[in-house]
């Protein structure tokens, strides 16, 4: 009995042996593989391409095979052993035979996937295999770190809900419904195009959430909640109608942004694409429906109700994820699914990745590799693909770039660079990753050439380059500031005399000349004392003659200088109404808003009747960090790009710099101890100056200014850079 007890147990030993050891128990595994029973199987043509796809119910995973692999893949039916199923593959392939390592290699792949049916001894093989995995991948998650970007949270199974209500909402999909959906989308972008101003900015100033109240805060991802409830719920009802099942909805933190997510994988088993196409676009079908509907209340509702606001911001949510983000086809949401859809290419970002690298691997690095076997019209499409998805890409890097900058820059102004640095290598590691191991692959494949004696004068040609280009002084740092185009040189015109506002001769905007009229004024009083003095002038001159003809010389003189006072008080009431026609004391614009609104005002003395801009040449006022100080010099270029011009860069210079900064710290005053400088870097204010002779720059608008330093290389830029580093910091 002790002879026939085993040595130790197979738990106690190593995973390897412990699995070699139950198989050597329970026997082989079965010589005729067999592909599961409860496998669902649909044959589709994607481009002229015949893919098989496969439905694991279990893991509710979905596999794609093309024809040339499911030809061997179904010969697994479990009537045929390995060397059967090679034999029967290899006459029916003819000319292009296989050799028995390839059916087996394929077997383990498919036993990997868990599509072959397995015996009691295999799924306990199977299950210790899984552990370890799983151990494996728990590892490998550790090691990536958590990812605060993109965290998911399931919620629930909606099937069995999906179920008992789709009846209720099949009509939404109908056609009198869809044509209906389709006038009313057309009505809808007509409405915005009409409003489009206010609609811009008031969807600008929705997703501002900075010095708003918590209030409006919640009311805004309340309303966003809702909506994207309706929009994943409407993929699962569209799944559901065409026979598929919808196991999970959830929400999804995309950049710390609220999004909802629905798994409708079932779809790629649909053999229509325009049914899988519907599934993708459902979400943006019902958000049309939905902004046609807001669309009409925000028209007819009161403009102070809560129907009025609650249907304004739903029109501007709806309308906004719609355009900009929903059918956007370069990122992986409805846009992209609905165009793979249309052109029968489910992996489409993949597959047009994957094309660009191996082949700027292969033609640009010249490395050993294969670029993917595909059709001319996919590999053209692909092309275009990854070219327009890798620009939108690197775009959206860029904006989240310049974000965590402006962030860092404005909160921690001396590590800003560090932060940034670090905060793009977490993001972005697994493509640094496979940039590093593409350029290990590069290094070990030219290695040899490089070390060869025919690479010598090269690499002293490419380091000489090397150092010209960080010792020349080929670039000047810019400084970028935002700002505000005002006149060089702009006066006042007040009223001259408590009046009346009669006539208005211009409007805001208009190029008036030096002393040609802007105001006429009127009053009453003036007029009234400038009649009385030329009715006393005339009487006492008419006396002074009849006095003279009578020979009385007293009466005479008094009567004469009576006139001459009553014609010195007229003379002035006529000089003080002369100003009251109001002239422009300097060639330029009007920049007083809405002048015609003066007209049949009564205004004082002293009174702002118009402002004039002499805007032959405009300024700007930039501020700029202290850190940036010893960079900016009087006369330094400048470059603005004009809200209203965008389409031209405009050229000027610096005209002064401020002797202090903006915020300059009070003095200490009696018992009171002078205020701590600010940790944050203060500011200086750039006085910038732009010739505008042909009057193209308008006054008010906003200006992106680009001011340029000394030219300056860049070993000596890094070096700078460390240096203030350690000053700031170590110091």
């Amino acid at each position: 009995m002790s002879a026939l007890r085993p040595t130790k147990l197979l738990a106690a030993g190593k995973p390897g042996e412990s699995v070699k050891a139950l198989a050597a128990r329970h026997g082989p595994p079965e010589p005729r593989p067999s592909l599961r029973k409860d496998l669902t199987i649909r044959r589709q043509v994607q481009l002229g391409e015949v893919m098989w796809i496969v439905k694991d119910p279990r893991e509710m995973a979905f596999y794609r095979f093309k024809e040339i692999q499911w030809r061997l893949i179904h010969l697994f039916d479990g009537s045929r052993t390995h060397s059967e199923i090679l034999a029967e593959f290899n006459r029916r392939a003819g000319r292009n035979p296989v050799d028995l390592a390839m059916v087996l290699e394929w077997d383990e792949l498919l036993r990997r996937m868990d599509l072959i049916e397995l015996t009691a001894a295999e799924r306990s093989l199977t299950l210790l295999d899984k552990f370890r995995t799983l151990r494996e991948e728990t590892a490998e998650a550790k090691s990536e770190g958590f990812n605060p970007f993109f965290i998911m949270f399931h919620v629930l199974d909606p099937d069995r809900i999906l179920t008992r209500t789709v009846k209720y909402v099949r009509w939404i999909w109908s056609p009198p419904m869809v044509a209906l959906t389709c006038i009313a989308s057309l009505w809808t972008v007509g409405v915005f195009i009409r409003n489009w101003q206010p609609i811009w900015a008031g969807t600008m100033d929705l997703y501002h959430f900075f010095g708003k109240p918590l209030l409006d805060v919640l009311h805004f991802f309340f309303i966003l909640s809702i909506i994207g409830a309706i929009h994943e719920f409407s993929h699962g009802y569209v799944c559901k109608m065409y026979g598929g099942e919808v196991h999970d909805i959830g929400l999804v933190l995309f950049y710390f942004t609220p999004a909802f997510y629905c798994s409708t994988s079932d779809s790629f088993m649909f053999p229509s694409r325009w049914q899988r196409l519907w599934v993708t676009v459902a979400g943006i079908y019902v958000e049309a429906i939905i902004c046609s509907t807001a669309t009409a209340l925000w028209l007819l509702s009161y403009p102070d109700s809560f129907l009025h606001q609650f249907a304004y911001k739903t029109m501007l949510l709806t309308g906004f994820s719609t355009i900009f983000f929903n059918i956007n086809p370069l990122i992986k949401i409805d846009g992209y699914y609905a165009l793979s859809s249309v052109l029968q290419l489910q992996d489409l970002r993949e597959a047009s990745f994957k094309l660009l690298s191996t082949g700027f691997q292969k033609y640009v690095l010249r490395l050993p590799v294969e670029i993917p076997a595909m059709t001319r019209r996919k590999r053209r499409l692909c092309v275009v693909y990854g070219v327009l998805a890798a620009v939108y890409t690197a775009s959206v890097m860029f904006v989240i770039g310049k974000l965590f900058n402006n962030l860092y820059t404005k909160y921690f102004p001396d590590i800003a660079a560090f932060l940034l640095m670090l905060t793009l290598f977490y993001l972005f590691r697994k493509r640094l990753r496979k940039a590093a191991r593409i350029a290990k692959l590069f290094y070990l494949d030219k290695k040899e050439i490089v070390m060869s004696p025919r690479s010598r004068w090269p690499l002293i040609g490419s380091a000489v380059a090397l150092v010209i280009l960080l010792a020349v002084p080929w670039t000047a740092r810019t400084i970028e500031a935002t700002s505000v185009l005002k006149p060089r040189a702009q006066l006042t015109v007040q009223a001259p005399e408590e009046s009346v506002v009669t006539d208005v001769f211009v409007r805001e905007g208009d190029l008036v000349g030096k002393g040609q009229p802007i105001v006429r004024l009127g009053n009453p009083a003036l007029e009234a004392d400038a009649s009385r003095f030329r009715s006393q002038e005339e009487r006492f001159t008419k006396k002074s003659h009849a006095d003279r003809a009578a020979s009385n010389a007293g009466l005479a003189f008094q009567s004469g200088s009576r006139a001459l006072a009553a014609q010195t008080a007229r003379q002035t009431t006529e000089y003080r109404q002369g100003f009251l026609l109001v002239r422009s004391p300097i060639a330029g614009r009007v920049l007083s808003p809405r002048m015609q609104d003066l007209q049949g005002r009564s205004v004082p003395a002293g009174f702002a009747l118009a402002r004039i801009g002499d805007c032959r040449r405009m300024v700007a006022e930039a501020e700029v960090s202290e850190r940036f100080l010893e960079y900016l010099k009087a006369g330094a270029p400048v470059k603005a790009l004009i809200m209203t011009r965008p389409m031209e860069s405009w050229p000027g210079s610096i005209a002064s710099i401020s002797p202090a900064t903006v915020e300059q710290p009070l003095t200490a005053a009696a018992g009171i101890d002078p205020r701590l400088p600010s940790q944050k870097p203060d500011r200086f204010v750039a006085l910038a100056v732009f010739e505008n002779t042909d009057g193209m720059l308008l006054p008010g608008a906003h200006a992106t200014l680009k001011i340029r330093s000394a030219r300056a290389s860049y070993a000596s830029r890094m070096f700078d850079v460390l240096w203030r580093w350690l000053r700031t910091i170590v110091w």
